[in-house]
């Protein structure tokens, strides 16, 4: 099984889309990964609205605050919660905070899968939400959550930049960090990698050089 951090790491918010057609097959295996989201007690309160033609495509790209690069999407997925259901075995936490928690596990899991099958996508959550209603036809008691847009881009942005481990971890309390996390989770890749680059350093300073084979070897570590 291939390291699923690769397609995380690899995925990108795409802005521009190229005016291409999505199979629905694609889209069935965008959603069916939705639906494998986990949910609080498996309620799965959760309901995917897939807009193809581009008229509505149009008219929910301007609900979206006229983010018209959407509408060029081969498809746009309206990701609806229904927090009553929430609601019921789990009270106000269940509808305010866990249907949120719920939609946005789907949603990623839609994203993931979208960039497994070589496809961009775009998460967006700003939009005026009656409009949104009134061109899906969304009833009351049902929230829509998020426009989740699926093509093919026609560019891939640059990573951006990511805070380092080290600056997001705490042990056991808050703020309460350890100078070498790696050392900790006993992770000795890292540790290796670190102490050979060290190494090599240190052997360039005094002059040593290496073989082609040798600096592979470094590399590697």
């Amino acid at each position: 099984m291939s390291d699923i951090l690769e397609v995380i790491k690899s995925r990108r918010t795409i802005k521009h889309f190229l005016p291409k057609f999505v199979s629905w097959d694609s889209i069935a295996h965008i959603i069916d990964a939705a639906r494998h989201a986990p949910s609080c007690g498996n309620v799965q309160n959760w309901k995917f609205i897939v807009i193809l033609d581009q008229n509505q495509k149009n008219q929910i790209a301007e609900a979206a605050y006229d983010q018209t690069d959407i509408s060029l999407a081969g498809a746009l997925i309206i990701v609806c919660a229904e927090p009553e259901k929430a609601e019921r075995y789990y009270g106000l936490r269940g509808e305010r905070l866990y249907s949120i928690q719920n939609s946005a596990a789907a949603i990623q899991n839609m994203l993931l899968e979208a960039q497994s099958l070589g496809l961009g996508s775009a998460w967006i959550g700003a939009f005026d939400e009656d409009v949104l209603r009134s061109s899906c036809g969304i009833p009351p008691e049902v929230r829509p959550q998020a426009i989740v847009a699926i093509g093919y881009p026609q560019e891939i942005p640059q990573m951006p930049p990511k805070y380092p481990l080290e600056t997001l971890v705490y042990f056991h309390k808050w703020r309460n960090k350890i100078r070498d996390p790696a050392k900790y989770t006993n992770d000795i890749a890292s540790i290796l990698a670190r102490k050979a680059h060290s190494v090599t350093e240190a052997m360039q300073k005094k002059g040593h050089s290496f073989s082609p084979q040798q600096d592979e070897l470094h590399e590697n570590l």
